[in-house]
Formats: C-alpha cells, structure tokens, sequence
C-alpha cells in the first residue's frame, strides 16, 4: 500500500497493480480500477465486490481524474444515502 496523492482528509493509495483505493481519513470510500489490473481468478475479481463503489477506468491518469471527481462530488454533498448506487 502507497499513497500516490493526498488531498487534505482524502488519499489515493494503490493496492496493487492497476488497483487503487479513495479513502477519507483512512476509511475506504471508493476502489479505482484501471486496464493494468488483472484478477486472481473469478472468485478474487475485486471488480465483483459489491460492498464497495468500483469506478473503472482506463489508466492512471483517469485514476487521479477520478480521485478529485469523488472528492468534489463528496463535498458538495453529491454523495448520500439514495445516491443511485443500486
């Protein structure tokens, strides 16, 4: 795990190879998951995981893109309950 950007409470942290996490304050609010990623199998698919937002893109240049998308939309109060997850 390593922090790639910060920004104030938020940070962009890579897990793996083409899998990146948006925590706040540490807590995990949103996966990254870029072309580079390549699963362990069906069953370790981190894009299967449902208990966590996955935003897929195509590099990490779109990852960092992502990363201010979330915090802006988060701050502006564009996330809560009744978002349009589901």
């Amino acid at each position: 795990m390593a922090v790639v950007r910060r920004d104030g409470k938020w940070t962009l942290e890579k897990q793996q190879n083409g899998v990146y996490e948006i925590r706040e304050r540490g807590n995990l609010q949103a996966r990254v998951i870029t072309d580079d990623y390549e699963p362990q199998g069906m069953m370790n698919d981190l894009r299967m995981d449902v208990m966590t937002q996955t935003i897929e893109v195509r590099d990490f240049k779109d990852a960092e893109r992502e990363f201010q998308n979330h915090i802006k939309k988060s701050e502006s109060g564009g996330f809560g309950l009744g978002g349009g997850l589901f």
